[in-house]
């Protein structure tokens, strides 16, 4: 028998640590491949990890709440098939590391001890080689994947991994399929010891008897987004403009087809209206969908158009987006809206929902927010703040009215767009939303 350490991998974009939210096993639980074995909140997603291997539960090293490092041990398995090796005090006996996917802690490989090391006379004995024993290193692969690699017949275990961290990817698969990518035969590498360290601090209060006062550990998501804020004011030169947009047609369009929306289970709110009158800005005003390449000195621009929405959850603040936005028509925007915001309250959005995001939306308006200086969502370019809609006296035609008014602020990077250039954008922006029907000449 051996062990298998689970540690918390290195999944870039800057995370260095997640929080366990929720373990799905106990000490003792025998757990066959791909089950359900915990879910971490990291800085960007909450991700359920799926057990790699087959094995029983050794040791839960890090708890519900406690956050964990890259690199620090999460669980230790006890699997079949491991060789036994007698450790000395000079040298700690070598381990099988394997890395693994963003969404999956990294599997370390621990032959046991058969005898105790009591001092420097010990034997060492190394470990035996990939090839002398009756072993199978688990696949690096999302449950997705292994799904997908099941429909097409295909044994997982024979597909090479090209992913970031050496996982199976779809593309795979698929090359496999078509007579490559097949698994090459190699000795593991030996790689160090891990020495897993689980720490958590918990909530602590102090208080006098005059001035009491109570201390709350921030979130992972919290320090996550104050993280963002400051890199992005630090790194964005803000400015930010505002308009009133007058929506007396747009109130009536959305009130004409409510009814029609809630027949197919669909909430149809002015979200949508707003998320395909961007999406068409995107596609005219390019600018809008870029990131800036610094190091590189270079504009990036995207050749699709994303659209991410800010929602407010119990745990902090997420980004979901919707993949291109341009695409969809106002019900299909409606629908995706709903499941992405109740992902994110449910705790069940992955780090792929967020990505690849072209603008965002950040909506004060639905709390009774006016108009306000949103921070863009770094490395975009630009965030659109909606305020709430309400009724004002206007001036149409030389006549004074009452009119539903929709209040905008548009917040951009002046590094790569231009005062004017934003103007622009929002007046037009203005434009599909007075003239709704628009929306569907243009969209």
């Amino acid at each position: 028998m051996g062990a298998y350490q689970f540690k918390l991998p290195d999944i870039g974009e800057g995370i260095s640590e997640g929080t366990v939210a929720q373990w799905y096993v106990k000490v003792g639980d025998v757990l066959k491949e791909d089950d359900d074995l915990l879910e971490i909140e990291n800085d960007k997603s909450v991700e359920e990890i799926p057990s790699p291997v087959a094995g029983t539960v050794k040791n839960i090293l890090v708890g519900e709440g406690e956050t964990a490092e890259v690199g620090q041990v999460l669980v230790e398995f006890e699997v079949e098939g491991a060789g036994n090796v007698t450790e000395s005090t000079e040298k700690a006996a070598p381990q099988t590391s394997v890395e693994q996917t963003p969404a999956s802690p990294a599997i370390e490989t621990v032959p046991t001890t058969e005898t105790s090391v009591v001092g420097k006379t010990e034997t060492e004995t190394a470990p035996p080689k990939m090839s002398e024993v009756d072993r199978t290193l688990p696949v690096l692969a999302m449950p997705a994947v292994r799904v997908y690699a099941r429909e097409k017949g295909v044994d997982i275990k024979n597909v090479s991994g090209t992913g970031s961290h050496g996982h199976v990817t779809k593309e795979d698969v698929d090359a496999f399929l078509q007579g490559g990518n097949k698994t090459e035969t190699a000795e593991t590498k030996e790689a160090e010891s891990v020495t897993a360290t689980s720490s958590a601090s918990k909530d602590s209060q102090t208080s006098s008897q005059e001035w009491p006062e109570t201390r709350e550990k921030m979130s992972g998501i919290r320090k996550a987004t104050a993280k963002a804020m400051v890199n992005s004011v630090s790194e964005i030169p803000h400015v930010t403009v505002f308009d009133d947009v007058v929506v007396d047609k747009l109130w009536d369009h959305r009130k004409q087809y409510k009814t029609m929306a809630a027949e197919r289970e669909v909430r149809l709110t002015f979200l949508p209206y707003v998320v395909k009158a961007l999406s068409i800005v995107m596609k005219e005003f390019p600018i809008f969908n870029s990131y800036v390449d610094i190091e590189n000195q270079e504009i990036v621009y995207r050749d699709y158009i994303n659209v991410g929405i800010a929602t407010d959850t119990d745990r902090g603040l997420f980004v979901p987006n919707i993949k291109n936005a341009d695409q969809k028509s106002l019900f299909g925007l409606a629908k995706q809206i709903t499941e992405n915001t109740e992902k994110a309250k449910d705790g069940k959005l992955t780090s792929n929902d967020m990505k690849h995001t072209g603008m965002s939306i950040t909506n004060i308006g639905s709390i009774g927010g006016g108009l306000f200086t949103p921070i863009i969502n770094w490395p975009e370019v630009a965030i659109l703040g909606l305020g709430k809609i309400t009724k004002e006296a206007v001036v149409v035609e030389d006549e004074i009215k009452v009119a539903y008014v929709l209040k905008l602020s548009l917040s951009f990077d002046h590094r790569i767009i231009d005062g004017a250039t934003a103007q622009r954008a929002l007046n037009r922006l203005g434009e599909l939303l007075s003239e709704p029907e628009l929306l569907l000449m243009e969209g």
